[in-house]
């Protein structure tokens, strides 16, 4: 074959390639974006702050609980409690503020929270909150960066579930990662 063909079709299946691959990347975001918006469901209509006081868990491995009990003054408290890594975190009260977006959602702002479920340096930061220098963090319902230097931000989002108060409180994701933990209500 001429070298004139021998180009031509190498640069036919370089084109075809790189559209092969560039298809199966916009395939795997309209997958991750359906993922997310199973999660990212519309607040009750009758949602108020009142609906954020109480206890709420999570649990990031087989046997730790990550609990946070929120007062209706303004204030919370975190317990995290992993006996696999001989790991057990009180904190003292502490304020949280509830910040209503454009976008339907809302994010509780919980200052000075530690960030459990990550690597110990995460947890461990005096102030709480995350090394935004870091760690990148997306608010996956609005996609968008979310920074939290000294405090935790959850979303509020509604849920699909059957907690009580038809809410989830959803941690933001760590950019890179598909893992979206949450908060579910406990009954008293």
């Amino acid at each position: 074959m001429p070298i004139r063909i021998i180009r031509h079709m190498r640069t036919r299946i370089a084109l075809i390639l790189l559209l092969n691959l560039f298809l199966i990347a916009c395939i795997n975001q309209v997958e991750d974006d359906k993922r997310y918006d199973q999660l990212c469901l519309d607040l009750p209509e009758t949602f108020s702050p009142d609906d954020l006081l109480g206890t709420w868990v999570a649990s990031y491995s087989l046997n730790d609980i990550d609990t946070i009990i929120i007062n209706a003054d303004g204030t919370y408290k975190q317990i995290y409690d992993d006996p696999d890594a001989d790991l057990f975190y009180e904190s003292d009260w502490a304020d949280w503020t509830i910040e209503f977006r454009e976008s339907g959602y809302a994010r509780l702002h919980l200052k000075g929270m530690k960030r459990a479920g990550e690597d110990a340096s995460v947890f461990e930061r005096v102030d709480g909150g995350v090394d935004s220098e870091l760690y990148t963090f997306i608010d996956y319902c609005e996609n968008e960066v979310v920074e939290m230097p000294n405090e935790i931000i959850l979303i509020v989002t509604g849920s699909s579930n059957d907690n009580p108060r038809g809410i989830a409180l959803r941690h933001v994701r760590l950019a890179g990662s598909d893992w979206t933990w949450s908060f579910r209500y406990l009954e008293e």
